[in-house]
């Protein structure tokens, strides 16, 4: 009612009352960078429509000199101006007309280098491609952009001595050319001296390792945002500062200090969450950060829901470089009932993970699995011991509610029936999602696609066998509810696995958004028997303060199910 009654108040206002008056300031003759400029420099675009008349006649003074200053800024140094000032009844207009004229162009840009810099490939690699070249239309700002750039790459690749001898920009308008000239000694380029690190939870010779740089190196700035970087990813510290004692440098050499805060050495996890696949779902965790001195930490997880559930023991060691190489000790068991499956899930094994420097992550694994499980009122047993190889990488703009983003993973595990594993068999499992933007939305694609090599489907636990259907497979199935069937019609699952999705999400309002999709696929045994299902659907999101919350109702187009709701939460990727 508040707003219904200031609308009706405000269209019954005097149109020259309801409308704010505002001065006018016309720039013509220009492009809009140089326009832009001037609107930036003119004093008097700062007046409302009150301008006195004992401040106007000195503001038009300064805008002739403004304008011209900033059209020198651009390169232009000849311009024709004329100025047109005009009050009206309510407010006033100012009109400038600009007649540019010729640019000034840069004739030389003479950059000169004295001390260990001028032999340093990283100035020679600044100076090649320099904002300021001959021939281009002289730019203040550029010659600036170029002084400071020398500046800052000499403090950051520790000439800490470094200063500006000379600093000129000879502008000749008449002749419309003009000379940048720059002058540096750098000085000597100091080493990393004494690194000081300050902590006492880990052995000091454990947190040496992180450290990407020895002292007597040459100083580097970018090794030291590495080595903060690497104290953060290592999971140990909540607070790491790392500072340059400049004002410490002596005999060539800078002290550095590194000042570490140590995370909780013990972390609880408590969590709820649901999905349609296996309905609500319970967490509880517990982490021990600082099992010992060396950086040793364990964690255990129990799981519980009504479809799948268990519990879970991971040892972590770190290696020789603890931020990205590591050993893990893992047990767990598992115990799924599902419409298709019902299984029980032993598994004891070890991995040894790497993060390579292009941001792959390999992890080589040998696990051992005891399974017991039903499918289609078949009852068995498996024992199998199966190395692994496994990469995978994700680059994205937000870690949570990505724009654009990318996940990409591929495995292989295998076991032989001469080495404690009861059937031999070698599998192939990829996985990958990308977000790109599309429209005022996102567009958002995911495909899997697996293949086992073994005799029989039969054979293989039901761990082994691939399913499809389910909220992150076709939605408008069940969990697991497509795939080779017997000859009761039962699923028993397939040796091999192509399925598909596209998405397009819309936002709506605040947090919220809609999304349609088409996802297609199956498990199958051969590839003539490949026989792919497709689900339709609408979906709402909301960007909750836990992570994406999705609501999805999706149609099987290729069966005889109505209409599935599918529920997840969790990161896009």
């Amino acid at each position: 009612m508040r707003r219904l009654a200031a609308a009706l108040l405000l269209a019954c206002l005097p149109l020259g009352t309801a409308q704010a008056q505002s001065p006018r300031l016309n720039i013509t003759g220009v492009g809009a960078e140089l326009e832009d400029n001037i609107r930036v420099h003119l004093s008097i675009a700062r007046e409302d429509c009150e301008l006195p008349a004992w401040r106007e006649r000195p503001l038009l003074r300064r805008a002739n000199e403004e304008t011209r200053e900033a059209l020198r800024a651009l390169g232009y140094y000849r311009p024709e101006l004329e100025m047109d000032f005009r009050r009206t009844e309510d407010c006033w207009t100012l009109e400038v007309r600009v007649q540019p004229g010729e640019p000034v162009r840069v004739r030389t840009v003479e950059v000169t280098l004295d001390g260990e810099a001028g032999e340093d490939p990283a100035f020679r690699a600044l100076l090649a491609d320099a904002p300021m070249k001959p021939g281009d239309v002289l730019r203040h700002d550029r010659y600036e952009q170029l002084r400071n750039s020398l500046t800052r790459l000499a403090a950051d690749r520790g000439y800490l001595d470094n200063r500006i001898i000379t600093r000129e920009l000879r502008v000749h308008a008449g002749e419309g050319v003009a000379d940048a000239v720059i002058h540096m000694d750098s000085g000597v380029r100091y080493r990393f001296g004494t690194i000081t690190i300050e902590q006492d939870i880990l052995k000091p010779e454990f947190v040496d390792k992180f450290l990407p740089f020895e002292e007597g190196e040459p100083y580097d700035s970018v090794r030291l945002i590495d080595l903060q970087q690497a104290l953060v990813d290592g999971n140990y510290f909540s607070d790491v500062r790392v500072r340059t004692e400049t004002e410490a440098r002596a005999d060539g050499a800078v002290p550095i200090r590194v000042e570490l805060t140590p995370r909780p050495r013990h972390a609880y996890l408590a969590g709820i969450g649901a999905s349609t696949d296996i309905g609500p779902r319970l967490r509880l965790g517990y982490e021990h950060r600082f099992a010992n001195r060396s950086g040793h930490r364990y964690n255990t997880e129990l799981e519980l829901s009504p479809v799948r559930s268990g519990v879970g023991f991971n040892y972590e060691i770190p290696l020789d470089e603890p931020a990205r190489e590591r050993i893990n000790l893992m047990a767990r068991y598992q115990t799924e009932d599902t419409d298709t499956v019902r299984s029980d899930l032993y598994g004891l094994g070890v991995s040894h993970t790497r993060q390579h420097d292009s941001g792959w992550l390999e992890t080589r694994s040998l696990v051992y699995e005891r399974e017991d499980y039903t499918v289609a009122g078949i009852t068995d047993r498996s024992d199998l011991l199966m190395p692994g190889l496994s990469f995978s990488r994700v680059r994205a703009d937000h870690p949570v509610f990505p724009r654009r983003g990318w996940r990409l993973y591929g495995g292989v595990r295998g076991a032989h029936d001469s080495v404690i594993s009861s059937v031999s068999f070698v599998q192939f499992n990829g996985r990958a999602k990308l977000i790109t933007p599309f429209g005022p939305g996102r567009l958002i694609t995911r495909a899997e696609g697996g293949a086992t090599q073994a005799d029989l489907v039969t054979e293989l636990p039901s761990s082994v066998r691939f399913f499809a259907g389910g909220d992150n497979s076709v939605r408008g199935y069940g969990y697991q509810r497509l795939g080779p069937t017997n000859a009761d019609g039962e699923v028993i699952g397939g040796r091999h696995l192509l399925t598909g999705s596209v998405e397009y999400e819309i936002p709506l309002f605040g947090k919220w958004s809609a999304a349609a999709f088409v996802d297609s696929g199956n498990a199958y045994d051969a590839i003539d028997d490949f026989d792919p299902k497709t689900g339709v659907g609408l979906g709402i999101r909301w960007r909750s303060p836990i992570g994406p919350i999705r609501v999805d109702i999706a149609h099987p187009v290729d069966g005889d199910e109505n209409f599935r709701l599918h529920l997840t939460m969790g990161a896009d990727l």
